[in-house]
């Protein structure tokens, strides 16, 4: 008659069953899709929309240079966005000479 597995070793199972789970989990290679990126920061400010009584916020993402204004609109209890604009592509058309 077979002997009955105790609770010890029935959790040493279920731990070394976990432990090869991570193993494979972790030592798997990263899939093409997760490309690498460097963390950004961000920078914030809040103003006044020109010719309105509303206010938006105005983040800026430093690492890639790019600027989002956003609102907050009390009906959705959503954040909208109100414009993008790339700081990089603006600043380079800033300093192309214009012809006459």
């Amino acid at each position: 008659m077979p002997k009955k597995p105790t609770a010890t070793q029935i959790l040493l199972a279920a731990n070394i069953v976990a432990l090869g789970a991570l193993a494979i989990v972790k030592l798997s290679p990263y899939a093409s899709a997760q490309g690498f990126r460097l963390r950004s920061t961000y920078s914030a400010a809040s103003g006044r929309i020109p010719g309105t009584e509303t206010h938006a916020v105005y983040v800026v993402d430093e690492s890639t240079q790019e600027l989002l204004s956003l609102q907050w609109d009390p009906r959705s209890k959503q954040l909208q966005m109100l414009g993008y604009r790339n700081l990089t592509s603006d600043a380079a058309e800033a300093l192309r000479p214009r012809g006459n």
